[in-house]
């Protein structure tokens, strides 16, 4: 039988199918439809022009710099994520199994290692998963994959205490906010999906078991859940289903706020990722065994101006040089890219290659090129997300 919620959803569906059905085929347009006490951004894929929008950097950023990080032996990284706060750099590696997380400024000067493997206080038994730099109280929250607790350390890489979580958490996502510490996780059949700590006390104020339709009865890649932080008060839960909840913590109530909707049979992850209070990405990836889904890539959802399309990025600061976008590189306010200096100038010398390059852009290329050298640490470039969109991006 289906849940109230459910059957929302369904007739919802009907609705948006309508709605598009009337529409011109590619004017990429948003509608909002009510949910309960909700109002929910919805967006067809069908509707979309399947030739992507090439956007400049700027026009989610307001600046971008490149960072070298020290070439010392304690400072080389190989990273995964990047996390950046106004006065720090925090670095999880690819073999965090088996390295701490490093800590530095933001000129790129080492500082610290947080955390040890081990099975004592303080120590990691599995990858560092999640976390959260606290500049205001030179604190550093981590989590790791499978877990019951989490890890609190001083700026300067002393143990401070643990927060123990009720039962072992999966993939979990932390977000801090008036001091209480949310905690969402991949929850099995009967658990709680997020949990609420006192961030002083660890006393646990608050749990919500999610909506029947959103339990899993085995932990997938695609169930795993993350977390932009990109938004002060919007704590967004990505979820198995096509919408993208996000999290009261007053009410302590998950609601719907968009919707992915397609009208084919195509077998598509949503990876929903927030970048200012305008301003949606959706990474879509195909689960067809065939792999011949028309809808992959990145869809940007404009809010704000009520229009969707299928997007790619350049770093127009630094020579128009391509631009990832994932959830590794869109967290905490801030874009980044990490590159080893080999990469990095493998990609400025192919871009000088190309016939379409501006003088402008060969100039800052080159001058980029010239501060490189092969061997050193990685090169990190941080960009400030843009609080939100000012004109319409397509």
């Amino acid at each position: 039988m289906l849940s109230k919620l459910n059957f929302i959803l369904l007739i919802v569906s009907v609705l948006i199918f309508v709605v598009y059905g009337c529409s011109h085929k590619g004017d990429g347009s948003v509608v909002f439809v009510d949910i309960g006490n909700s109002k929910v951004a919805v967006s067809n894929l069908d509707d979309l022009s399947a030739e992507p929008t090439s956007i400049p950097l700027s026009s989610l950023l307001e600046y971008c710099t490149m960072i070298q990080l020290e070439s010392s032996e304690r400072a080389y990284v190989n990273p995964w994520t990047v996390t950046i706060s106004n006065k720090y750099i925090g670095i999880k590696e690819f073999n965090s199994i088996a390295s701490p997380y490093k800590l530095f400024d933001r000129s790129g000067i080492f500082l610290s290692f947080i955390g040890s493997i081990g099975g004592g206080p303080g120590e990691f038994q599995t990858r560092i998963w999640d976390d959260i730099i606290d500049d205001e109280n030179e604190l550093i929250y981590l989590v790791g994959m499978f877990t019951d607790r989490i890890h609190v350390y001083s700026t300067s890489g002393l143990f401070v205490k643990e927060i123990v979580m009720p039962h072992l958490v999966r993939f979990p996502s932390i977000s801090l906010q008036d001091n209480i510490l949310v905690v969402k996780h991949v929850p099995l059949e009967n658990q709680a999906k997020i949990f609420q700590f006192d961030v002083n006390t660890g006393e646990l104020l608050n749990k919500l078991a999610p909506p029947a339709h959103l339990f899993v009865q085995m932990v997938t890649p695609d169930d795993v859940v993350f977390s932009t932080r990109n938004v002060s008060g919007f704590i967004d839960v990505i979820s198995i289903s096509d919408t993208l909840y996000r999290y009261d913590i007053k009410a302590n109530e998950l609601l719907p706020f968009l919707i992915i909707d397609n009208n084919s049979t195509e077998e598509i992850y949503k990876q929903y990722l927030m970048v200012n209070k305008d301003l949606f990405i959706t990474r879509l990836i195909c689960l067809e065994r065939s792999g011949m889904c028309r809808n992959t890539g990145l869809v940007a959802i404009d809010i704000k101006h009520k229009t969707s399309s299928f997007i790619e990025f350049t770093n127009d600061f630094f020579g128009n040089l391509s631009a990832p976008i994932d959830f590794y590189n869109l967290r905490n306010g801030y874009w980044t890219q990490s590159l080893m200096p080999e990469e990095l100038i493998e990609e400025i010398e192919n871009r000088l290659a190309e016939d379409d390059i501006s003088e402008k852009d060969r100039a800052v290329l080159n001058k980029t090129l010239s501060s490189l050298q092969e061997g050193e640490n990685n090169v990190i470039f941080v960009g400030k997300l843009k609080d939100e969109v000012l004109t319409s991006l397509w």
